[in-house]
């Protein structure tokens, strides 16, 4: 059986070596192995015991990103990112299990009562011998319109970030620079290189595919349907050192690639489904 359930994760194995791992507190992916080699970064110095939000793996981001806006007043009381990434999700059922490929799907439990809209939240987690797929789904049951962002924290690990090349943005592509104050600029269409903090939101990425070269001979492929946007995060040491949660020098070890719905909320209808997806393949 490629599915081992522990209590607090699922653990997913296939035939040819390849493995994932899944806390149940926020349906994060924290572990994936692929080549004989982890793919994902995460901190020595995570909380891993349920009491904060898990810093690395593949953190679910929704119905906000980043800090609450000024409203409507339940989307304002909200926490930064958030509470996806801290409910205890269960897993709903085993899609596939074959020496091949496996495949999971999670379930979010109810919103909190303060966040009074009717919604169901899924998580599709498939690992075959080269790719991870993850896939969210989000259901408006209600009888009015549901208004959200969701976005996938992706931490890629790499040997040394200042060494990679990153592609896929094409030239003209607009994005929020968080660094520079939400400042709005264009890309340029050359790779992007990790010399400085960059915290830029790429808005209707026309490729939907980001290709990661960590410098070393491998890398990373990521591509998104559904997602428009795609955010590129790495904190540097100015940023990075100050986050408690940080192991030190962490920012040295991996970069974000987050496809997510974030320049605006996204307005679903009563009865419609929004399926965010995204295979990210070890290169």
């Amino acid at each position: 059986m490629g599915v081992t359930e522990t209590g607090k994760t699922i653990i997913l194995n296939t035939a040819s070596g390849a493995s994932a791992e899944i806390y149940l507190f926020g349906a994060t992916v924290t572990s994936w192995k692929s080549g004989g080699k982890e793919r994902l970064f995460l901190s020595g110095k995570s909380a891993l015991d349920s009491s904060k939000p898990i810093r690395g793996g593949i953190p679910i981001v929704f119905p906000i990103f980043g800090p609450p806006p000024s409203s409507p007043p339940e989307y304002a009381a909200l926490s930064q990112h958030g509470f996806a990434r801290t409910q205890d999700w269960t897993l709903d059922k085993i899609v596939m299990d074959r020496p091949e490929g496996v495949s999971i799907r999670l379930a979010a439990p109810p919103p909190p009562d303060s966040f009074p809209h009717r919604f169901t939240l899924a998580y599709v987690v498939t690992l075959t011998e080269h790719q991870l797929s993850t896939d969210l789904h989000i259901t408006n049951t209600g009888s009015e319109d549901f208004i959200f962002q969701a976005l996938l924290h992706n931490y890629l690990a790499v040997p040394d970030s200042s060494k990679i090349k990153i592609n896929g943005v094409d030239a003209g592509t607009v994005y929020k620079d968080k660094v520079l104050g939400m400042k709005l600029d264009e890309s340029d269409g050359n790779p992007l290189v990790i010399d400085k903090e960059i915290d830029r939101v790429y808005q209707k990425v026309p490729s939907q595919e980001i290709t990661v070269d960590d410098g070393a001979g491998s890398g990373f492929k990521v591509r998104f349907r559904g997602f428009e946007d795609c955010t590129i995060w790495n904190p540097q040491e100015a940023t990075g050192s100050k986050m408690a949660d940080m192991e030190d020098k962490g920012w040295e070890r991996y970069v974000c690639i987050e496809p997510g719905y974030v320049r605006e909320f996204k307005t679903l209808p009563a009865g419609e489904e929004f399926i965010g997806a995204q295979v990210i393949t070890a290169l």
